[in-house]
């Protein structure tokens, strides 16, 4: 989660060095756009919005949009 005291190049940042050791996916979430980046294999970088369905690992069966983990987050 991206908060105010971070800059985006940061965690970008932090999220990149995973991936390169080996972490399948990372989600950055930017509450002040409602949007969430994913980070996927081979450190490509998506951006999703409003009712995008969010990349999950194989193994998870959820199904997930980005309105819906803003929803949540307005609790």
């Amino acid at each position: 989660m991206l908060s105010p005291e971070q800059s985006l190049t940061q965690v970008l940042d932090k999220l990149l060095f995973c991936s390169q050791f080996g972490t399948q996916l990372g989600w950055l979430i930017n509450p002040e756009e409602e949007a969430i980046f994913a980070l996927l294999p081979e450190q490509k970088l998506r951006l999703f919005k409003n009712n995008d369905p969010l990349p999950v690992l194989e193994k998870v069966n959820l199904k997930l949009t980005v309105n819906e983990v803003f929803n949540w987050l307005k609790f």
